[in-house]
């Protein structure tokens, strides 16, 4: 058999009824908080890629263990969710400003390779989702 000449279901694709509505949830909150550092992130290493208002170095690597540690230390309830979204966000910038001499470099080197690691990476994530 031609693994080409197998039917494939779409409709499957997009069903998710075997997922129980609370697991749903989780999983709605867990990938609106990566796509959130994501941006943040990409948005840190903007400030330190175009603007320089903030260099990476000792106190933005500094900035980020404390933030990160914070956020271990914070206790998880509902009433605590916004306050460890808020430290999340601030990681993510920081770490993307530390990206930032990373992403520089990149960029004297051959500026396509952002661009097509942006690439691949949402490809494989969204290969991944599905």
């Amino acid at each position: 058999m031609n693994i080409f000449d197998r039917k494939i279901n779409f409709d499957a694709l997009l069903k998710f009824s075997h997922i129980t509505p609370s697991t749903q949830q989780h999983l709605k909150k867990v990938y609106a908080s990566f796509a959130l550092c994501m941006f943040v992130a990409a948005a840190g290493a903007y400030v330190h890629v175009v603007t320089h208002f903030i260099q990476a170095g000792l106190l933005s690597a500094l900035g980020s263990l404390i933030l990160m540690i914070w956020l271990m230390a914070t206790p998880h309830s509902h009433e605590t969710e916004q306050k460890r979204l808020g430290l999340l966000a601030g990681f993510a910038f920081l770490t993307g400003v530390g990206l930032g001499p990373a992403l520089e470099f990149c960029i004297t080197v051959n500026p396509s390779i952002l661009p097509t690691a942006f690439m691949g990476t949402a490809m494989i994530f969204t290969c991944f989702t599905l």
